[in-house]
């Protein structure tokens, strides 16, 4: 018996992205791509915008606590 091939798939985590203009252009092609093919995400867009503005800027804000300190708990323990 012939084992069947496996089906050619494209899988967006395989695909590198850079960093700079050209991995924020992937980056925000990608997302578009994503929302124009699967409308319900348009309901998750506005909740993900601003947690992701929220975490931003507790981290930016942790970071300036602490200049030069690990800000990772287990990292400091002995």
């Amino acid at each position: 018996m012939q084992e069947s091939a496996p089906a050619p798939q494209i899988n967006v985590s395989k695909i590198p992205g850079g960093g700079g203009i050209a991995g924020a252009m992937f980056a925000v092609s990608s997302m578009l791509i994503f929302l124009i093919g699967i409308p319900a995400l348009w309901y998750f867009l506005p909740a993900a915008i601003a947690l992701g503005c929220g975490v931003a800027l507790v981290v930016h804000f942790i970071q300036h606590e602490n200049p030069g300190k690990s800000w990772i708990l287990v990292a400091t323990k002995k």
